[in-house]
């Protein structure tokens, strides 16, 4: 008898320590109705940690800004205080964050002006310690006032038989328990004790944490994410200048070309999600919205396809040297044959008005057959400065080489464009001196204008034009606009070995290369080791050492892409850094 009673004893112990340990939730002192944006750390060690442990942050010690900022007097004596109170209080820093925030940190606020009500609650895993840092933070303030020479003492309050220390009039904080509420106003430390008060009476009552919001952020946000934003859309739709900015069509034109897409679906959903992930040595940073294709309203065929089979934009190149590349979706024919859905009369009239004089200049074609021609897929591209050949003269500053390339619906739209860009050249004639110029580049017939040595141009003493040779070509189903022919002939070889690519679901894409930035940095060296030797006062020889490690570190940083993309019923924004491997 006395085994099964031990086991039972021990099966007790077992679940009333598992329930003691059980996190307890911060989201718990914020009202529901009343919290209207939230921001949560799951578990601060984990991403303090994260980002301190980060490969690419333990190789910027290396960079002699950050060596400096390390060594500052005020970094070092910051480093004192804490290794002085870790000994105090008997626990390392990431032990005392554990301790108190180790089950979360969530910070609620509501929608008002720039003193907009704000409450954080630190949920900590032992009351004692939390105890501990309450008294001290009263200690460091009261130390300081006595220093300072002020007599104002620290106001202590109680509230629904809680203590609220006042420890100025934007700074309050109250203990409950094993969590520290700390406010910027009287009100929002209020709601959340009265928030407190209300869950000791009824285990039912209503808070953040048995509401929607960590069930929707948890379905919209793919794995555990080291931080989250949650943010309730609804009471900000209400406003008028909400109600302005979603309206279709809307009377800020450029708004729509640029951000129909986005601005549909804040229209259409209900809360925002924002999540920041650690993958490896990855960083992520991921937006979502619960609303996607359905129901969107006519605008956002400007940025997207009605199609989802048709696809979003085309994969961004990776051409050498390459700075950045930028691809993305965007009708041009939507945008006059919908005009009278998607801008107000008076646009689409000026619109219907354009079509007649731009029609006159199109040879053999109208604007609304042009912009039939257009593709919808479309990439702008920037690499290394190229030096032009065949130019005496060099510009005093080096510029990325940079291109234009979009799809086309029709070959007829390369022969109108050709004729429009034969025509500009012309016109500006007056104005500066250009060169034309037609030869085959990898098998393609290209034109393009140069630069004379001696002929005018306006407003460039820089002699800024010398970087450039501009270039047009028509490769399969593409046209290339290139202020370079070398840019021009790289784009060519890559179109072709593409193929007829298939565009990716995503509407927008781009990558930026920290080589090809580190490399465009490095174009004048003298410049970069000019500036260390007089920010760090160094010799020759330690400048270009400390400029070398700086480049070594500026290539280790790898690649940033970006991409939004729309499905059935939810927007995506991904933001992705990957550093070299």
């Amino acid at each position: 008898m006395r085994r099964p009673l031990v086991f039972s004893l021990l099966c007790g112990l077992m679940v009333t320590a598992n329930v003691h340990s059980a996190p307890k939730d911060p989201l718990r002192f914020f009202p529901a109705e009343a919290t209207q944006v939230v921001a949560v750390v799951p578990q601060p060690r984990a991403l303090v940690e994260a980002l301190l442990n980060h490969p690419r942050a333990k190789d910027a010690q290396s960079l002699p800004q950050v060596r400096e900022f390390l060594d500052s007097a005020n970094l070092r004596k910051f480093f004192q205080l804490l290794a002085y109170y870790e000994k105090d209080l008997g626990a390392r820093w990431p032990e005392l964050l554990d301790q108190f925030a180790g089950d979360g940190l969530a910070i609620g606020a509501k929608f008002g002006d720039d003193n907009a009500p704000v409450l954080a609650v630190l949920q900590g895993r032992d009351k004692a310690r939390v105890t501990k840092l309450v008294e001290l933070i009263t200690y460091l303030v009261e130390d300081e006032r006595t220093r300072a020479g002020s007599k104002e003492a620290i106001a202590r309050k109680k509230y629904q038989g809680i203590e609220a220390i006042e420890i100025s009039k934007d700074l309050l904080i109250a203990q409950v328990g094993d969590a520290l509420l700390v406010a910027n106003k009287n009100e929002s430390l209020k709601a959340g004790i009265d928030q407190h008060t209300a869950n000791t009476k009824d285990s039912a009552a209503k808070n953040l944490a048995n509401s929607s919001v960590r069930k929707d952020v948890g379905k919209i946000l793919d794995g555990d994410p080291l931080a989250w934003i949650w943010v309730n859309l609804k009471p900000l739709k209400e406003r008028q200048e909400a109600k302005d900015l979603f309206a279709t069509p809307r009377s800020n034109v450029i708004l729509t070309v640029l951000f129909a897409g986005l601005l549909d679906v804040a229209r259409r959903a209900d809360y925002v999600a924002v999540g920041f992930f650690r993958e490896k040595d990855d960083l992520k940073l991921t937006v979502r919205l619960p609303a996607g294709r359905k129901d969107t309203a006519p605008d956002v065929e400007l940025h997207l396809p009605k199609d989802p089979k048709a696809g979003g934009s085309l994969a961004p190149f990776d051409l050498p040297g390459m700075l950045a590349c930028h691809s993305f979706y965007m009708d041009f024919d939507t945008f006059y044959t919908k005009k009278d859905q998607i801008f107000p009369p008076q646009t689409s009239k000026d619109l219907e008005n354009a079509e007649k004089q731009i029609s006159r200049i199109l040879i053999n074609s109208t604007l609304p057959k042009f912009l039939a021609s257009t593709g919808v897929h479309h990439r702008v591209v920037a690499v290394q400065p190229e030096k032009v050949p065949g130019y005496g003269k060099q510009p005093e500053t080096r510029l990325p080489a940079v291109a234009f390339v979009t799809t086309m619906r029709d070959p007829s739209f390369a022969k109108s464009m050709t004729s429009i860009i034969k025509a500009g050249a012309l016109a500006a004639s007056g104005q500066a001196t250009l060169r034309s110029w037609e030869e085959e580049i990898e098998g393609v017939q290209a034109f393009g204008y140069s630069f004379p040595d001696n002929g005018k141009f306006p407003d460039d003493p820089m002699n800024i034009r010398f970087n450039y040779q501009p270039t047009f070509a028509a490769v399969d189903d593409q046209f290339i606009f290139a202020s370079n022919k070398g840019l021009c002939r790289d784009l060519i070889k890559t179109i072709r070995a593409e193929g007829k690519k298939t565009a990716d679901n995503a509407n927008l894409q781009t990558a930026v290369n920290f080589r090809g930035l580190s490399d465009f940095t490095n174009v004048l060296p003298e410049i970069p080791l000019a500036g260390m030797i007089l920010s760090q006062g160094v010799p020759l020889a330690e400048a270009k050492t400390q400029t070398a490690v700086f480049y070594k570190f500026l290539d280790s940083l790898g690649r940033v892409t970006l991409k939004t993309e729309y499905s059935g019923t939810e927007f995506h924004f991904d933001l992705l850094w990957k550093p070299a491997k």
